[in-house]
């Protein structure tokens, strides 16, 4: 299995029951790693073939992937 970082973001009608939101995650195999109670949205690992399940989580808005991206290094240009 692979896992995978993610964000999850709960839908504005759900906001007051995040904690449950969250619970719902995390018995899906969700591992929260930081919570942005504010804004409704909570980070952290999860097996990615769990994706679609944690999708249909009720109060779950989005699901968004971390995407990383790495730069080179510059060049360096003989003098």
């Amino acid at each position: 299995m692979i896992r995978i970082r993610i964000a999850v973001a709960v839908a504005d009608d759900a906001l007051e029951r995040l904690g449950e939101v969250m619970a719902a995650c995390r018995a899906l195999g969700f591992r929260a790693d930081s919570t942005l109670t504010g804004v409704g949205v909570f980070t952290g690992f999860m097996d990615e073939n769990k994706l679609a399940a944690l999708r249909a989580v009720p109060g779950v808005a989005a699901v968004e992937l971390e995407h990383r991206m790495q730069i080179r290094p510059p060049v360096r240009r003989p003098q």
